[in-house]
């Protein structure tokens, strides 16, 4: 009877192994977190390594069917097998490639083995109520007018929403969404949004203002975000919120509603800036107000602001507020304002060097060629060059000529005389560009 049980036992031990579910990876795990803990409805897309589906998933996610039903969207392709298994067992879905539909609980709502349709899609979620976290912020604002963190995370929550249907109605390029298994790597990320930017600038543009949005539009697409805004603004709730919630994109340039909310809010930001010269958020907000109706010029702003007494020449203004602003001022090809903020500062930085009367320094080289590094080419890309730009487009070669040939003859970086010849030749210098291009030799 012992031996007997035992193999009853026994038996019941191994169906019961052989009817385990596997271990999931890290990604799967994480996901069924992450499902368990949000609140609206999210669809999981699920691939395979050639991510055969993404294309298709890209097209969804900026269709107006599914932008207006306001659900996330997480896409795997490298991780597809171990997020697969998850969804097989855990929820009972089907074999994949696939796609799941849950709700807030998680509960599936929906699921399909062919690519979803967004307007298939939409009906779907509207008959079985699927809420979005959108919505559900929405209700919470409206509930409590006076949560700030809560207003705030609502606008960020549309802006997104906004700047791509803008784009899809301006016929701007929408960017393709980022797989949730794609390892971040935020430096990588940084390098190609800057690559993006210079490869901008390096291209002719023709000079046209930006595409407006009519009325009924405009009021649809960020008639929204524009009342969160200036309820902000005009309250003074402001400047208790995080600054990129306030912070808005290139895309708000198409908009009359943003454009003219920014123009009331920016005397807001600068009578604050008079306060706090130097508050990194302060700039972030006023740069942002500024673009988007088009450009103020910074070099007012600065002489209204008092830095402490004890702030270095060399740091005023901050870097990060340099920097930024010389970006957007090349966009705008403000040159006048390139010029007036950057000139004082190179002038401060040659007479520094002239003062520590350096006879040594130290150069990264390779091949027996001086190497980019940040005395270098970053100088040269995020000062100097726009710099010399500005000088070039206002008519004073001389300068920038003079410029060139000082920097090339204290940090002789190698790229920098194909780089000053190409800006040259983009400004109908090309005389200028031959003497520049000659600087390399020898070197």
């Amino acid at each position: 009877m012992r031996v007997m049980s035992g193999l009853i036992l026994a038996g019941c031990f191994a169906l019961l192994q052989a009817q385990a579910p596997q271990a999931m990876g890290p990604a799967a795990q994480m996901l069924d977190l992450n499902l368990r803990q949000i609140k609206g409805g999210l669809l999981v897309v699920v691939d395979g390594p050639k991510s055969e589906w993404k294309s298709k998933v890209d097209a969804l996610t900026s269709d107006p069917d599914w932008l207006d039903s306001e659900i996330g969207v997480s896409y795997y392709g490298s991780k597809a097998a171990e997020v697969e298994t998850l969804l097989r067992q855990k929820y009972q879905a089907g074999p994949r490639p696939q796609w799941v539909l849950f709700g807030a609980g998680p509960r599936v709502v929906a699921t399909g083995g062919s690519v979803p349709d967004a307007k298939a899609m939409a009906k779907i979620i509207e008959e079985n109520a699927v809420r979005s976290a959108l919505q559900i912020l929405r209700d919470f604002v409206r509930r409590n007018p006076d949560h700030l963190e809560a207003r705030g995370t609502l606008c960020a929550y549309i802006r997104p929403k906004a700047s791509k249907r803008t784009l899809l109605s301006t016929g701007g390029k929408v960017e393709p969404m980022r797989p949730a298994d794609e390892p971040y790597d935020y430096a990588k990320i940084q390098k190609e949004r800057d690559a993006k930017e210079e490869a901008k600038v390096l291209e002719p543009q023709e000079e046209k203002p930006p595409v407006q949005l009519g009325p009924e539009e405009d009021q649809a697409i960020w008639g929204e975000l524009a009342g969160l805004f200036t309820k902000s603004f005009r309250s003074g709730d402001w400047i208790e919120m995080q600054a990129w919630h306030l912070t808005l994109d290139e895309t708000a340039v198409h908009s009359p509603l943003m454009q003219e909310m920014s123009r009331e809010a920016v005397s807001e930001v600068e009578r604050a800036l008079v306060r706090h010269p130097t508050a990194w958020n302060l700039w972030q907000t006023w740069l942002g107000l500024t673009r988007t109706f088009g450009g103020k010029p910074i070099r007012p702003l600065l002489d209204n602001l008092v830095p402490l007494p004890t702030e270095s020449p060399m740091a005023w203004p901050p870097y990060p507020v340099r920097d930024a602003y010389v970006k957007d001022a090349r966009k705008r090809k403000d040159w006048t304002g390139i010029r007036d903020l950057l000139l004082p500062q190179i002038e401060i930085n040659r007479l520094w060097e002239a003062a520590q009367d350096q006879k040594t320094e130290y150069v990264l080289r390779k091949d027996g060629k001086i190497q980019e590094n940040t005395e270098t080419g970053d100088y040269w890309r995020g000062t100097l060059e726009p710099l010399v730009e500005a000088l070039l487009w206002l008519g004073d070669a001389g300068q920038a000529d003079d410029l060139v040939r000082d920097r090339f003859g204290k940090h002789p970086w190698s790229g920098l005389p194909t780089r000053a010849a190409g800006l040259a030749l983009r400004c109908n210098q090309p005389n200028l560009a031959a003497q520049w291009r000659a600087l390399g030799g020898g070197k």
